[in-house]
């Protein structure tokens, strides 16, 4: 198994706590929407989003570091790894357009809605820029975070500009919420794109298999640390007015960040275990994190599913969502084994240069 599978096993994850979220969301019913157990349910598939997006700007940096190594150089090293960011975005209207062609009386303009995999697409595509713009190890660092951290500070105030409102609506939504225009927005979701690559800078370095360990001890506990960061600053009074916690907040983003860099050296760590090498669903959800994102949310929201929307118990729901992770799970296996290879290469977020098992 790959060195990098714990990226991999982490990405899974983040697919399972996706599909958590979606699955109870579209098929639980309304009523007791209330209660405690359904707020734990919604704090924690709000970890998918901002996980898929760090994860993909680690992979950013291995991708890119991986291309330099076969010979490219920086800048074509870096301008490979954007097109692929634009690859992605254009992947994220495709599925639209599938959504669009299969629902019941949407407007045509939900084709141009942005929602992960466009934000996802360009945060690559500006982790990449930055990336490239310097061959050091602190260059980078440099030119992702100062990036990284303008994008949260401006994110309350970007609430309140007045240069969105003349563009059109789903443009404007790639800004600022606007009603149901768009489900993500720039502000400050790009930040996690840019955070992961600036992590994944060092972790793409190349070291001796002896210094693997001190690394990922230094790794989990700067995470450790800038989560510690970002929880002592709830305490501190709001930067701004316009500054909420859950949306717009420093605080909330350096917390999930911190969290999500402890985890990728707690997931090293796991994936260190005598067994490792044993098969693992979530490597594999991992490896196959788009195709799985791609079914999954048509069975969870689109017309297949249209009768039981909303009609199931709590508890009804819960089965549903693990029978729904045991069928991608299979569903995922199958992929993997007959994946086209020009297809796979479109994937964004992978550990390893082939989503093809190892002999």
């Amino acid at each position: 198994m790959s060195r990098r599978a714990y990226i991999d096993w982490v990405r899974g994850l983040a697919v399972v706590v996706m599909m958590e979220w979606h699955v109870i969301d579209s098929w639980s019913v309304s009523d007791g929407r209330d209660s405690t157990a359904f707020a734990w349910i919604t704090f924690i598939g709000g970890w998918a989003a901002p996980m898929f997006l760090y994860l993909a700007g680690v992979s950013v940096a291995l991708a890119a570091s991986a291309r330099m190594a076969r010979g490219l150089d920086l800048h074509a090293a870096s301008w490979a790894v954007q097109k692929r960011g634009w690859q992605i975005f254009g992947v994220a209207h495709l599925f639209r357009l599938q959504s669009y062609l299969m629902s019941r009386g949407s407007s045509w303009t939900s084709l141009f809605k942005p929602d992960v995999l466009n934000i996802l697409g360009l945060g690559m595509v500006a982790a990449a820029f930055c990336w490239g713009r310097s061959g050091s190890r602190l260059g980078r660092a440099i030119w992702l975070a100062a990036p990284g951290i303008a994008v949260v500070l401006l994110s309350p105030g970007s609430r309140l500009w007045a240069w969105p409102s003349l563009l059109p609506v789903r443009l404007e939504a790639y800004i600022r919420p606007v009603g149901h225009a768009g489900v993500f927005q720039v502000f400050p979701s790009l930040a996690y794109v840019l955070f992961g690559a600036c992590v994944g800078a060092f972790v793409a370095e190349r070291r001796d298999t002896s210094r693997e360990p001190r690394f990922h001890v230094w790794l989990g506990a700067s995470g450790l640390a800038l989560a510690g960061a970002g929880a002592a600053g709830t305490m501190l009074p709001a930067p701004t007015p316009t500054s909420e916690f859950w949306t717009t907040s420093l605080s909330l983003v350096l917390m999930r960040t911190g969290a999500m860099t402890a985890m990728l050296a707690g997931a090293w760590l796991w994936m260190r275990r005598p067994t490792a090498a044993h098969w693992s669903p979530f490597v594999l959800l991992g490896r196959t994190s788009l195709f799985v994102y791609w079914v999954h949310v048509e069975l969870a929201y689109g017309v297949l599913s249209g009768p039981i929307h909303h009609t199931m118990p709590l508890p009804a729901a819960v089965v549903a969502y693990a029978a729904l992770v045991a069928v991608m799970t299979a569903a995922a296996a199958w992929w993997i084994q007959w994946t086209p290879p020009r297809l796979a290469a479109l994937v964004p977020v992978r550990a390893q240069s082939s989503l093809r098992p190892r002999p």
